[in-house]
């Protein structure tokens, strides 16, 4: 919906087709079907659509204009999406850089922001290697390495949202699992841990030795994070 937002509002000012496409990121075919009305819904139906688009419909039709470069980015994209759900389930969105950011948020909010984009990134960088390499010990290291950028832009991701919607602090609301649970968990965690997988499982391979040393550290980072959830609890 919101592609199909900007394409109209981008075709009203005039730019072709083509323009139209490469700053979206999407083919020209594409484009025809947004103006038609044939792909991507009707966005007139969600509240505060022209408020939420419009920066970023005038920042493309700036660079179209002016032949620089860049166009829709992702982390963009996803935010956008994620203030018109906000707002159109009843909750209070806040345009980035707006009065409506709290105060002390906002330089909060740019980091997180800059960080999703970041995450996004590496992760398209990631899979494009994995891509190009033969070597199946390598490509599956580097899709767990843009598996685990993703997961982060997902954590950001929502860590803004909370803090947009006024549920990024206080302890109050944290509920934690039944903590006879959480003490199972720390112990399968140390069985886990108590077996150097990298020292102790023989591989002439230099990556699939990597490979185990990730699973090692990550059993580590588990029980770390289920000792802190328990002292929480």
């Amino acid at each position: 919906m919101i592609r199909a937002h900007l394409a109209e509002r981008l075709a009203r000012e005039g730019f072709h087709v083509k323009d139209i496409a490469e700053r979206l990121n999407v083919t020209r075919p594409a484009i025809t079907q947004y103006l038609k009305g044939k792909r991507g819904g009707d966005s007139h139906e969600l509240n505060r659509v022209d408020e939420i688009v419009s920066p970023i419909a005038e920042k493309l039709a700036r660079r179209i204009r002016s032949g620089l470069p860049g166009g829709l980015e992702t982390a963009e994209l996803l935010e956008t999406a994620r203030q018109l759900m906000i707002i159109n389930k009843g909750g209070v969105a806040t345009v980035s850089g707006g009065a409506g950011e709290a105060e002390g948020n906002t330089e909060s909010m740019k980091l997180l922001r800059e960080r999703l984009q970041l995450e996004l990134t590496a992760a398209e960088k990631y899979l494009e290697l994995a891509n190009k390499t033969s070597d199946e010990h390598t490509k599956l290291l580097l899709r767990l390495i843009a598996s685990d950028s993703i997961k982060h832009g997902d954590i950001v991701s929502q860590i803004i949202s909370w803090i947009e919607l006024g549920n990024g602090s206080g302890q109050r609301r944290f509920q934690a699992p039944d903590r006879s649970v959480l003490e199972q968990m720390i112990s399968l965690e140390d069985s886990a841990s108590e077996v150097n997988l990298r020292r102790n499982v023989r591989t002439a391979h230099p990556v699939a030795r990597l490979l185990l040393e990730w699973i090692d550290t990550d059993e580590e980072k588990h029980e770390k994070i289920v000792g802190k959830i328990l002292r929480l609890a």
